[in-house]
């Protein structure tokens, strides 16, 4: 035979360095180091038990050859258990000694403020062309992990269906697909736990695009053959410096547009050799390094003469039996000399020659000696030192006495909504109409509203004022103007939003967990958000024997918090503020709490198990409850109850220590059944569940050894004693 020469394996040494390097609310991360000594032979893989509190025995954690790594994490534990661990190594020769942990360990949530990964952040400035997807990636800590905020500007970024935000327990991600210039901007990042204060992050993206429209192009000097342009550079570059603006014209009644130049360093231009009689448009395009823009374009066609523009909005203010009164407005454009008059001429609906009807030097006129209901056409035209401008016609008009219903103008009302702050002043002017002319009344909330030294409204001829000054909570609600002129009566709703702080959060502060250093609160949301999202909440809190207040954290973005570092036995008080943008709350107080731990009963015991039965007595034992309550068990009571009675009957005066128990004085013959309840500092458990019924009655001795008297072919006959 052949043998191996090889140095003799030993079972490897101790592992070192035992320790807890991460915990949740039902897991315990451990890790160590290999042993200094390995036996002679590689380690294989590690042992790892674990035994609760008190108690003396170990169980084993993982399977034998699980574990093969120097870090391992024990899951499906109980928060608030005391635990100890063992780790031992293995090798080819078997499992060495074990390094024990020698302080117990708890399975608890850890709390670590938000931090946002500076060296990413700061480094964060993204350049991207117009048409590519970009994504912005920030990676984060915190325990809990932390709620994330995108925002550019005031816009919060999660509500747009235009991004995609990601997050995970360490990260976000926030994606914009197909950039353009408007995706140029600083985006803000916000990440809070309720651990500390939030934390805030700055990405700065540039798209690399064309610049966005020029601004307030008008005209200027307007002469014969021609016009000076002026506008302003756009809003948005477009990533680059605006190097040059390209102008073009077009005929009014044609579609194309032609060059006027393309290279024009200023933000004004004099375009010359135009035609006084045709009407032009103009446009304006800046360009940069990525191409043209997007056009600025004037509103109005426009001849480069001499003469005014037309006038405009020329209208029918009132009619009656024998005249007609026409107003407008000005021409755009003056010809490059004073607007001296306005000529008004006028003509029955089948003619075709116009009359001379008058001159005004204000934008209205009353054409009078007019027979009723004749149908008229009237014409005005500006007129300067150099001639008269195209002029505008008006009609069919029938002169008769008109009723005209009542109108009120709310288009500077969008939406029907004026949002202010409290404290500001409301200021309307709303123009109206009607005839006859109407009378007017207020409305707030359906009832009528009175002036007060606060409130005034006044009409004029053409216009109604609405004030309020300093405005309060109470003034926000639905208005109603109506105005009646007896034959039409009409009515104008909008709604005054008012802009403030919120309400006080909704109470009552709830205390979802109090112990002897920590309070967990929790609130509901003000019932009033001041007409702003609610952007957190801050909460404090004193001493009862104390009256200053103490910040704890002034920017929660949940509702609820874990406050922290309390001393044990003292009372407490604690407030809560709702905060948006325009303001802070009243707060909402707490009632007065003491910090330390509460303790409940505990949970029933396990089902009584029956043995050792005589006809006086029998001996129980059971398990202990699953939930002792957060306290030390300190006892057990016994109860026991014969088949056919309904009462239950206590056998032991004082508290059981051990779950054993052997229960005497029974009757023989009777049957039994028993149950068993659990105490701790808090109280007593609920009763288990009761045993089986066992019948008291002395053991029977066994028989004899037997043995065969007669034994046929077919038949043994015993006997025993």
């Amino acid at each position: 035979d052949f043998f191996k020469a090889a140095d003799p394996i030993e079972k490897p040494g101790a592992p070192v360095k035992l320790k807890v390097v991460d915990t949740t609310k039902t897991s315990i991360t451990l890790s160590w180091t290999k042993p200094s000594y390995d036996g002679g032979s590689a380690i294989t893989s590690y042992a790892i038990e674990k035994r609760e509190g008190d108690e003396e025995e170990w169980s084993v954690v993982s399977a034998r050859g699980e574990v093969r790594t120097t870090e391992y994490v024990i899951s499906q534990l109980q928060p608030g258990f005391n635990y100890y661990f063992r780790v031992a190594a293995i090798n080819y020769a078997g499992q060495g000694e074990p390094i024990e942990m020698t302080e117990p360990v708890q399975a608890k949530d850890i709390l670590e403020e938000p931090e946002i990964d500076l060296d990413v952040a700061l480094k964060t400035s993204i350049v991207a062309k117009a048409g590519q997807d970009v994504q912005i990636m920030i990676p984060f800590k915190g325990r809990p992990p932390p709620t994330v905020v995108w925002r550019k500007g005031d816009k919060n970024l999660s509500v747009d269906e235009r991004y995609t935000i990601q997050n995970t327990e360490s990260s976000t991600l926030l994606s914009i697909p197909q950039v353009t210039r408007n995706d140029t901007g600083k985006y803000t990042l916000t990440i809070e736990n309720g651990v500390g204060k939030a934390k805030t992050s700055f990405v700065n993206v540039k798209v690399l695009d064309t610049p966005s429209a020029c601004q307030r192009l008008h005209l200027k000097n307007v002469s014969r053959g021609t016009v000076t342009l002026v506008w302003e550079p756009p809003l948005i570059n477009g990533g680059s410096e605006v190097t040059n603006y390209v102008i073009e014209k077009r005929d009014a009644t044609k579609r194309a547009w032609s060059s006027v130049t393309a290279k024009c360093s200023n933000t004004s231009f004099k375009l010359t050799d135009l035609s006084e009689k045709i009407p032009y448009f103009f446009r304006v395009l800046a360009e940069n390094e990525n191409g043209l823009g997007e056009p600025c374009e004037t509103l109005e066609p426009v001849k480069a003469a001499e003469v005014p523009g037309p006038v405009r909005d020329l209208t029918m203010k009132d009619s009656t039996k024998t005249s007609v009164t026409l107003q407008w407005t000005k021409p755009e454009f003056d010809g490059g000399s004073i607007i001296s008059e306005y000529v008004i001429e006028k003509r029955l609906k089948d003619e075709t020659e116009w009359s001379y009807a008058g001159i005004s030097k204000a934008c209205e006129f009353q054409v009078e000696k007019l027979k009723e209901l004749s149908i008229m056409d009237f014409k005005v035209s500006a007129k300067n030192e150099k001639g008269r401008s195209d002029g505008v016609t008006i009609g069919p008009i029938t002169v008769k006495d008109y009723v005209i219903t009542p109108e009120a103008d709310l288009s500077d009302i969008p939406g029907g909504q004026i949002t202010v702050r409290i404290g500001h002043n409301v200021h309307l002017e709303l123009p109206y109409k009607g005839k006859p002319i109407p009378t007017m009344s207020w409305l707030k909330d359906n009832m009528p509203l009175k002036e007060s030294e606060l409130v005034r409204f006044k009409k004029t001829e053409n216009k109604i004022t609405l004030s309020i000054k300093n405005v309060k909570k109470e003034n926000g609600g639905k208005y109603t103007l109506i105005l009646d002129n007896v034959v039409h009566r009409k009515s104008f709703p909008f709604t005054v939003i008012t802009l403030g702080p919120p309400s006080k959060p909704k109470g009552p502060i709830k205390l979802d967990e109090i112990k002897a250093d920590s309070m967990v609160l929790s609130w509901n949301p003000p019932e009033d958000d001041g007409g702003g999202e609610i952007t957190g909440y801050s909460v404090e809190k004193r001493e009862t024997s104390q009256t200053n207040w103490k910040m704890i954290c002034s920017s929660v973005t949940r509702t609820t918090f874990k406050v922290p570092n309390l001393v044990k036995d003292v009372e407490y008080q604690f407030r809560i503020r709702a905060e948006n943008r325009y303001g802070v709350s009243p707060p909402l107080n707490s009632v007065e709490v003491i910090a330390k731990h509460q303790f409940k009963p505990p949970g029933s015991p396990g089902k009584p198990v029956v043995y050792n039965i005589t006809a006086d007595g029998m001996t129980i034992s059971w398990d202990a409850p699953l939930y002792d309550g957060g306290a030390e068990i300190t006892g057990y009571h016994v109860e026991k109850k014969e088949r056919n009675s309904i009462l239950w009957q206590k056998v032991n005066i004082s508290s059981i220590s051990s779950r054993e128990y052997r229960i005497t004085g029974l009757m023989d013959g009777l049957d039994y059944q028993f149950r068993v309840y659990a105490e701790n500092s808090a109280g007593i458990s609920p009763a288990s569940d009761p045993s089986k019924l066992h019948l008291a009655v002395s053991p029977v001795d066994p028989p004899g050894t037997p043995d065969y008297i007669d034994v046929t072919r077919e038949t043994i006959t015993l006997k025993w004693t």
